[in-house]
């Protein structure tokens, strides 16, 4: 649903958002895949759709294999959606969406979704070797990775969805620690990044309706001319840089005494830790490029006069949006303590079996997470001072192609290979599509029939299977049949056929089946209307096929008509009831309370099979409704440049066409006959 709902988010921005749209919906698809195919393989080995006792049952101690191969399609599905590498590409793609779309989407909720189905399995799979350094590992890398790429980017939306991408690395980092400190920091960075993110994607968009343009290349000095995008923006960066006392900086923090937290020999957590604080150097540097070319040096100066002057922006559009910035900085990050409660009540959904007591402050003492923070700090301010020469310097293409290439670079060629595929079996000729198959089922059925008739391998059939009344429907069905083929008059063609029908539906009846009959007797109706409303746009009579083509059709109708037979014949009524069948007879009554067992199965046991015919026919229905607006009256229609006028005449009739030989000189094709006037010429 997350996916369909991005899809049509990005979609409905219009042309920019096509393509986006459908590589967003390709990625998130895939992880929808892996995770059903998860999920089918918990339910198979536990015996439970509970989330509860599959996390619980003790297959995943015996079986370390299952765990492991579940754990990988889990973290498959979890990336596709939190846009990890090398999954992350979708998210930057996916700005073509409206502001307000991106900072839903794609930094408070939809991303978040993969956050949540870690955290789900955490407990499942914290211990597990491949869950742990994948998720460490692969979060650390796509933070660095996505620092990196936002440095490069001019375009402040572009440099706000990798942002999202570095910052959702640090989060699965630290769920991948799989400790009860570690979830909880992850939650706590979870929250302060939905806050800053989603506000100062907002401050984008004010920006952008303000200027007219998000490149920073071309943005004026804006911190005077739009005080409070600025001074919003200041602090939400502040937050993401993780500078005190902010919000971003209490859940960093916690996030970097997790990381040292990490699994495996002493020095695993010291190099979590500096690989994070890398990462996070990388943050600063790009929080620094969007307040300061955006708001102070105005790289775009020279484009801007007084006679351009900024669009202006309604004071509530900017206040709102500031909203969560000024959130992480009051009341939450200097009455932190607030927000023990929630984080432990996430923690203990994530691990039932612990009772979690988090205690959040803005100050923990000298420690390694705070001389980490000071460092980061200090070479941020390097980046600051050098911005003029070191920023610009990075904003160019590191390769060739960016994510949207790469995907297309993998789509063409499968797109291509269909095509070639489809080239096999494309014609208009239903002879090539429908030969085949009859040619394989008259093999495979006949053949298997045969074999069973000469080795005598056979069951008696039960008794009183045939009656008189079949002999009858069998000789107007026959009779139907070869009425059908040798008509050469499509209308008699269709006569003949619908009396084929119709000697189904008085057999069906005489078997004591009342509304399958109905049933049958409403869509072959159905199907005859259907037929008729069609053969008004093709020729009263069929075109002469070749002789060749005839005999060969003869015979694979009458080989294919055999083998159904001997089918019949050998693999019908000759065994017991099956254990299902028997459970339809005696068990249905009870479940259902009702005594007709073709209806309860159809409706309550096969409910599902039963949706899908109904759409089935819903779909002929809506083909039906679509012929009929095609259908218009048959009368005399002038010419689009004819005068009208004579319409509008009461006294003139409409004339409708005569008869066969007439609409011969009057149809499509027909030659045309001499005008009524003196001139002699055809008419137009």
């Amino acid at each position: 649903m997350t996916s369909l709902a991005s899809f049509l988010l990005i979609a409905r921005s219009g042309y920019s958002g096509e393509a986006a749209s459908m590589r967003t919906l390709l990625i998130t698809f895939i992880g929808g895949l892996t995770l059903l195919a998860a999920v089918g393989v918990m339910v198979a080995a536990t015996g439970t759709t509970g989330l509860q006792e599959a996390l619980a049952h003790p297959v995943w101690g015996e079986r370390p294999g299952l765990t492991t191969g579940v754990a990988v399609l889990v973290l498959l599905s979890a990336f596709t959606k939190s846009a990890q590498f090398p999954f992350h590409v979708w998210l930057p793609d996916a700005m073509a969406a409206a502001t307000p779309v991106s900072a839903y989407l794609h930094a408070a909720a939809v991303v978040k979704a993969g956050i949540f189905l870690l955290m789900r399995f955490s407990p499942l799979f914290h211990d597990v070797p491949v869950w742990n350094a994948t998720l460490i590992t692969v979060g650390l890398f796509t933070c660095a990775l996505g620092g990196f790429f936002a440095l490069q980017k001019t375009d402040l939306k572009k440099l706000m969805a990798y942002s999202t991408v570095s910052q959702l690395g640090l989060i699965v980092a630290a769920i991948g620690v799989g400790t009860e400190y570690a979830l909880a920091a992850a939650v706590m960075h979870t929250i302060a990044h939905a806050l800053f993110k989603s506000g100062l994607f907002m401050m984008v968009g004010v920006v952008d309706h303000a200027t007219g343009t998000r490149d920073v290349r071309r943005l004026p000095e804006l911190r005077r001319a739009m005080p409070l995008a600025f001074w919003t923006t200041v602090l939400g960066c502040a937050s993401m840089a993780g500078i005190p006392p902010m919000l971003g900086f209490v859940s960093k923090e916690k996030v970097f005494t997790a990381l040292l937290e990490a699994p495996g020999p002493a020095w695993t957590g010291w190099a979590a830790l500096v690989g994070g604080a890398l990462a996070s150097v990388l943050t600063f540097a790009y929080c620094a490029k969007i307040v300061f070319h955006g708001f102070v040096d105005g790289r775009g100066h020279d484009r801007w006069s007084e006679d351009a002057p900024l669009r202006a922006t309604p004071p509530a559009l900017g206040v709102f949006a500031a909203l969560p910035i000024l959130a992480g900085l009051l009341p939450l990050a200097l009455v932190v303590g607030v927000l023990d409660t929630p984080v432990d009540r996430a923690v203990a959904a994530a691990l039932p079996h612990l009772e979690p007591e988090t205690h959040l402050a803005l100050w923990h003492g000298v420690n390694a997470e705070l001389v980490a923070t000071l460092l980061i700090i200090a070479v941020g301010v390097v980046v600051i001072v050098q911005r003029r020469r070191l920023l610009p310097a990075l904003e160019k293409e590191t390769f060739r192609r960016d994510g949207a290439g790469v995907i297309a670079a993998v789509v063409a060629p499968v797109a291509r290979t269909g095509m070639q595929l489809a080239l096999l079996v494309r014609a208009d000729n239903p002879t090539r599509h429908v030969a085949p198959v009859l040619v394989v089922l008259t093999l495979v059925l006949g053949g298997g029939s045969l074999a069973l008739l000469l080795t005598g391998d056979l069951a008696d059939p039960y008794p009183g299977l045939t009656r008189w009344t079949d002999a009858v429907a069998f000789v107007v069905i026959a009779l139907g049949v070869v009425g059908t083929t040798i008509s050469q008059s499509r209308l008699a063609a269709t006569v003949s056929l619908s009396a084929v029908g119709i000697g189904i539906t008085v057999q069906i009846f005489s078997l004591g089946g009342p509304d399958v009959g109905l049933t049958q007797l409403l869509v072959e109706a159905l199907t005859i209307l259907m037929i008729m409303l069609v053969l008004q746009k093709l020729p009263l009579r069929f075109g002469r096929s070749p002789r060749w083509g005839q005999k060969a059709a003869m015979g694979l109708a009458l080989a294919t008509g055999l083998a159904f037979g001997l089918g019949a014949f050998a693999l019908t009524g000759r065994r017991e009831r099956s254990e299902i069948a028997d459970y339809y007879l005696t068990e249905g009554p009870e479940i259902t309370h009702g005594y007709n067992v073709v209806n309860t199965i159809l409706v309550e046991f096969r409910a599902l099979d039963t949706l899908g015919e109904l759409t089935v026919l819903g779909m002929a229905g809506a083909a039906m409704v679509a012929i009929l607006s095609t259908v218009r009256d048959r009368y005399l229609d002038p010419p689009r440049d004819a005068d009208r006028s004579w319409v509008a005449d009461p006294d003139i009739p409409l004339r409708p066409l005569g008869s066969a030989a007439e609409r011969a000189t009057t149809g499509p094709g027909a030659t045309p006959s001499p005008c009524s006037c003196s001139c002699g010429s055809p008419p137009p």
